[in-house]
Order: C-alpha cells, then sequence, then structure tokens
C-alpha cells in the first residue's frame, strides 16, 4: 500500500484467496503462498462485508452497528485488520477516487 489508510479507502478481497466458513469462522486460504488464515467472529464479518469493494468507513460504522465496541478501538482495530489483510495479499486497498 502507497498511501496512508483514510475513510474514504475502498476494500476489496484479491482473487489470490479461496475462502470457506468453519463454525462460525472464515478460513482463508493464499493461493500464492500456501499459508491459511483463520478469522475470529468480527474479522470474519468484515470478509463478509468485503465480499464486494467497501469504503473503510463503511465497515467501520457496520461494525460500530452490529457489535459493542468503543468508537476508537473499532477504528483502530478495523485499520490494523484491513493493514494486516493486506500485508498477507488477501485484499486490495485503494484510493476511493480511483474506484468507480
Amino acid at each position: 500500500m502507497d498511501f496512508k489508510i483514510s475513510d474514504a479507502n475502498v476494500v476489496m478481497r484479491t482473487t489470490n484467496q479461496v475462502c470457506c466458513d468453519v463454525a462460525g469462522e472464515s478460513i482463508i486460504l493464499n493461493l500464492k503462498s500456501g499459508i491459511y488464515y483463520s478469522l475470529d467472529e468480527v474479522g470474519a464479518r468484515i470478509w463478509a462485508l468485503i465480499e464486494q469493494p467497501m469504503a473503510i468507513a463503511a465497515i467501520r460504522d457496520a461494525i460500530l452497528d452490529e457489535y459493542d465496541v468503543e468508537a476508537e478501538i473499532c477504528e483502530r482495530d478495523v485499520r490494523i485488520f484491513i493493514e494486516g489483510m493486506d500485508a498477507a495479499g488477501l485484499i486490495e486497498v485503494k484510493n476511493g477516487a480511483a474506484v468507480r
């Protein structure tokens, strides 16, 4: 990622992965690295939200609406999750203006 994450950035899954749900968790296989990832309930919810491209602000707002979490903690945790998934090559983060 060549820019700082902002609320306007849009997140989408890459095509370099496959996933499935197992007992409330999402299991993701990175097809390039062969590494598996397991997401807890909240991570799985974010993963479900980004099945289609979605702005980070909309992801944050959805998590705030669905879970009992303070806004600052939610903001931080969503960004950490996005950064980690981007570093793992499982998502793309784009400038919101560049996505139509």
